[in-house]
């Protein structure tokens, strides 16, 4: 094999790998104001805000009914994988009860499970956000 010919083969591989990274999809940023519906298992609805705060991978903000009434988040996580985003976080209500929020992407919105235990009881819902304008 010919020095041109060794040579070739890497560069024609990296030229490719760059043309590929070109068109790859850019990160998802979920930071910014959230609201709309949080829905009981037994189909009662709430309200529902979220003020999330995106640094790569990790997310901080505050969830609650209304803007006027947040609780801390912990434990955030903002994972894409296969064009699906995932966002995970925690927030503990005054009370001790951990409330955790299993979400995903989906049209422009953040849907999913969100679930908690009282007293020993698991009480499930689901949460339908869009971004506030």
């Amino acid at each position: 094999m010919t020095f041109r010919k060794m040579l070739a083969l890497p560069i024609a591989l990296l030229v490719t790998a760059s043309a590929l990274s070109a068109f790859q999809a850019k990160p998802v940023d979920i930071t910014g104001k959230w609201s709309g519906t949080f829905t009981r298992s037994t189909g009662q609805q709430a309200g529902a805000y979220l003020d999330l705060k995106q640094k790569g991978a990790e997310l901080t903000g505050t969830a609650g009914p209304r803007p006027e009434e947040q609780l801390t988040i912990s434990k955030g996580k903002v994972t894409t994988v296969k064009g699906v985003t995932s966002v995970t976080f925690e927030a503990t209500e005054p009370n001790g009860n951990v409330i955790k929020f299993d979400l995903k992407l989906v049209e422009e919105r953040l849907k999913g499970a969100v679930v908690t235990e009282v007293n020993g009881e698991k009480r499930e819902a689901t949460l339908d956000v869009g971004r506030t304008k």
